[in-house]
C-alpha cells in the first residue's frame, strides 16, 4: 500500500472514529449486536443496488449509554455479482437527533488488472478502481401523532466526482441528499406503512452522485409487519420504491432472522 492510500485510509478511518469520539464517557460496558436479513433486492436512496436475491449481515458496538454506535454493514448477492463493506458510527444527542458518518464500499465488478482483485483500501476518487464513498448526515424527527423524520447527507469524500467540461479534469461533487418521511398508517396488529420521498443535488453543478441533474430520485412506502415460523415470529417489510429521474422502480421484500 502507497503513502497515498495510507494517508487516505487513515483520514477515512479517523473521521468514523474521531466524528463520535467526543460523545464517548467512561463506560463499565457496552453492547454488541449481530443482525442478519434476506431481501429480494437491495434499495438504496433510489438506487437498485442489484436486482438479486442477497444477504446482510451487521455487527454493532453500543456503548453503554445506548447514545454511540460502532458497526460494519456487509451484503452479498446469492450469484456474486454484488458484494459490499461498510463501516459506521453514529451518535444520538436525544430521542429526535441524531448524526452519522458511513464509509460504503460497493466494490462490484471492480478488479484490479494486476492481480484479479479489487484493492478495498483504495480511499481514491476513481470509479474504475474503488467503490468507497463517504458521506456525514443528520436525523430530525418532529415528535407528535404522525411524526415525521428528516434526513439530511453529504458526501465528503471518494468516488462522488464529475469531469469538469472546461479543465477536463475531475470535480469532487459534495453531492447533498435530503430524504422526508413520515408514518401514514397503522393497526393494533403492529402493522404500519411508512412513506418516504427524496432528493438530490451538487452545489458545483448539475452533476451529482445520484444523477446527471438535481431532482427527486427516491419515492415511496415501506410496510411492516411480521412472520410467524414455528415458534419464532420474524420481522418483514416491503418496500415500494420509484426513481422518477432515472425512470426505474422496484419492489423490495426483506426478512430479518435477528
Amino acid at each position: 500500500m502507497n503513502n497515498t492510500k495510507i494517508k487516505q485510509l487513515a483520514l477515512t478511518c479517523g473521521l468514523l472514529l474521531g466524528s463520535s469520539a467526543f460523545a464517548l464517557q467512561a463506560e463499565e460496558s457496552g453492547e454488541v449486536n449481530l443482525g442478519f436479513q434476506v431481501k429480494t433486492n437491495h434499495l438504496w436512496h433510489g438506487f437498485i443496488v442489484t436486482p438479486g436475491v442477497f444477504t446482510a449481515g451487521e455487527l454493532t458496538y453500543t456503548t453503554a449509554s445506548g447514545d454511540t454506535k460502532f458497526g460494519l454493514w456487509g451484503g452479498a448477492s446469492f450469484d456474486g455479482s454484488y458484494k459490499e463493506l461498510t463501516y459506521f458510527a453514529s451518535h444520538k444527542f436525544s430521542d429526535n437527533l441524531f448524526v452519522e458518518i458511513v464509509t460504503h464500499g460497493n466494490h462490484s465488478g471492480i478488479y484490479d488488472s494486476e492481480d484479479g482483485v479489487v484493492d478495498i483500501f483504495n480511499f481514491g476518487d476513481d470509479p474504475a478502481e474503488t467503490g468507497n464513498f463517504t458521506d456525514i448526515g443528520i436525523g430530525y424527527t418532529f415528535s407528535g401523532d404522525a411524526p415525521v423524520s428528516v434526513y439530511y447527507s453529504v458526501i465528503v469524500q471518494g468516488i462522488d466526482v464529475f469531469e469538469d467540461e472546461e479543465t477536463g479534469e475531475r470535480e469532487r461533487a459534495y453531492t447533498n441528499y435530503l430524504e422526508v418521511s413520515k408514518p401514514v398508517w397503522s393497526n393494533a396488529a403492529g402493522e404500519s406503512v411508512n412513506a418516504f420521498i427524496g432528493g438530490a443535488f451538487s452545489p458545483k453543478g448539475d452533476q451529482n452522485f445520484y444523477y446527471k441533474n438535481a431532482g427527486i430520485v427516491n419515492v415511496g412506502f415501506t410496510y411492516n409487519t411480521s412472520v410467524s415460523i414455528g415458534d419464532f415470529t420474524l420481522p418483514v417489510s416491503s418496500t415500494a420504491m420509484w426513481n422518477p429521474s432515472r425512470n426505474e422502480g422496484a419492489l423490495q421484500v426483506a426478512l430479518n432472522f435477528f
